[in-house]
């Protein structure tokens, strides 16, 4: 009888900090999913649950987000684990852990030479290529929709086969393609799948970019402007390959890391829908040359897209004092906005905190749902693909409430009892096959 341990070390009952372990128990072969951080009210990096590198024969980065991939140079203080990703997520993983260090290096348990140690260590991937770890350990890697370079993973692991997916998108957007849904085996005994929206239904993608660029227009034909906090890697470049693919004919500005992140996914044109249309947004966008022309935007109408999405912090902040003060101009917020930041301040009071300062938006404010996550739809119909099997989904990276109720709901309209949701991070799971 073979077993098989699944152990979330981060994700459980929360969104971010994805950190899964998935260890045979009678080889010992194991592999770590992910290892990203979330933050405290303090904006002080909270980091998974502690693994001895040693145990790990190797790891999975799926996609480019801090909350996915910021604690994982704190494996390569002693240890050299193999870390499996595409060629684009490391580059990206690599600009954003060196700024996470620039901005929090004081509270990460790494420094600079753990994450060269990382960088040494990766192996990059292409999708469909199935990768043998070892003898009872191979990994198969499938496009996840999610961002530029996001994959899923299939797990083959001492006769059990695992998929992962990390965060994923079925559905297209003006930047990529969804999700490789159809390259997903059949015979599956374990899902670990993200529920990030397992409440919210998202609009139609085209329903979405024509608001955005109905809203757009509206300002800048009246004399305003536009800031976009975008977050730096995907929403930043959906944005402007949205604006570019309607023709906005007003200087687009990019700034902060969103303009490096550009000219990397740049050089990979297979992970993108048109790299035609990506190439041209690119250079269409103006860049940030100095701090003069910094302090001089707004005297004419433009659009500005630049980190941090939830105006925690970064290049966008400068422009957030300037442009939230005229009620010509507006603030699109793109994406989620976790309670607490000032992005959620914005939306919910029309004011916010920012560097101890309170700043009343006199400016329009919008809310535009452009996830690049599965939505509640979406997550369902995935889990009714295995509804026949005798396959165990195992449910993280979610808000416990919302993906209990869920959970509740699909045994109730479609009998399915075959969903679990860690509730703590530590919570592991033991299955016999």
């Amino acid at each position: 009888m073979s077993k098989l341990e699944i152990k979330a070390l981060g994700a459980a009952g929360e969104v971010g900090r994805a950190a899964i372990l998935v260890r045979s128990r009678e080889t010992g072969s194991a592999v770590l999913l992910d290892y990203g951080v979330n933050f405290d009210a303090n904006d002080r990096p909270v980091l998974p649950l502690h693994v001895r590198p040693r145990d790990v024969t190797c790891a999975v980065l799926s996609h480019a987000h801090l909350d996915h991939c910021g604690a994982f140079p704190s494996l390569y203080v002693s240890y050299e684990v193999p870390l499996y990703a595409t060629p684009l997520t490391i580059e990206l993983g690599d600009l954003l852990i060196k700024d996470l260090l620039k901005l929090s290096g004081y509270y990460l348990p790494y420094e600079h030479r753990e994450v060269c140690k990382m960088l040494e260590c990766t192996v990059p991937v292409t999708y469909g290529e199935i990768v043998e770890v070892s003898k009872d350990l191979t990994l198969t890697f499938l496009n996840a929709g999610h961002v530029p370079g996001s994959s899923m993973v299939v797990i083959d692991i001492d006769g059990w086969r695992v998929l992962y997916t990390g965060d994923f998108n079925p559905n297209p957007s003006a930047l990529l393609n969804g999700a490789d849904l159809l390259n997903i085996p059949q015979d599956v005994d374990v899902v670990i799948m993200e529920g990030t929206y397992t409440s919210g239904v998202h609009p139609p993608r085209e329903q979405l970019e024509k608001q955005l660029i109905e809203i757009v227009l509206s300002v800048l034909e009246e004399g305003g402007c536009v800031l976009i906090p975008s977050f730096t890697v995907g929403r930043a470049q959906e944005v402007l390959t949205i604006l570019v693919k309607y023709g906005i004919d007003y200087p687009i500005i990019v700034d902060g890391l969103a303009r490096v992140a550009n000219e990397i996914i740049a050089r990979y044109p297979h992970y993108l829908r048109d790299y035609r249309l990506y190439r041209k947004a690119v250079e269409t966008a103006i860049e940030v040359p100095s701090e003069y022309f910094r302090r001089n935007v707004g005297r004419e109408p433009c659009i500005v897209i630049s980190p941090a999405g939830m105006l925690k912090g970064g290049a966008v902040i400068q422009y957030f004092k300037k442009l939230s003060r005229n009620r010509r101009n507006a603030i699109i917020l793109p994406s989620f906005q976790a309670p607490g930041t000032p992005g959620f301040q914005v939306l919910t009071r029309g004011r916010a905190v920012i560097e101890n300062q309170e700043i009343k938006v006199e400016a329009k404010i919008f809310w535009l749902d452009l996830s690049a996550h599965a939505g509640k739809r979406e997550l369902e119909q995935f889990i009714l693909r295995f509804a026949d099997r005798e396959t165990t989904i195992v449910m993280v990276h979610t808000n416990l409430i919302s993906a209990l109720k869920f959970v509740s709901n699909l045994y109730t309209r479609h009998g399915v009892d075959n969903v679990v949701v860690p509730h703590t991070a530590g919570e592991t799971l033991i299955l016999d096959k």
